[in-house]
């Protein structure tokens, strides 16, 4: 399912330059990530878009991180 809402992430930037979502809220509620299975990385004109594939142990949702504007969206998700 295409979802593509803005969210709010906690997250963890680690040498060298590695971000990693931790949990984040979507739809009133808090999702912990238990689990990066994939991370890639996109360009957008002229800004770099991370993309990270998490799950929480029973739903992957595909989330992005805009560098320029420092949002973070959902974008997907598979049940």
């Amino acid at each position: 399912m295409q979802v593509g809402e803005d969210i709010t992430v906690l997250a963890s930037f680690g040498k060298p330059y590695r971000i990693k979502p931790l949990s984040f809220t979507w739809s009133g509620r808090t999702v912990t990530v238990k689990e990066v299975t994939y991370a890639w990385k996109t360009r957008e004109g002229q800004k770099d878009l991370h993309h990270f594939s998490v799950t929480d142990g029973s739903t992957l949702f595909e989330l992005s991180f805009d560098v320029v504007s420092l949002l973070w969206r959902v974008e997907s998700i598979e049940t």
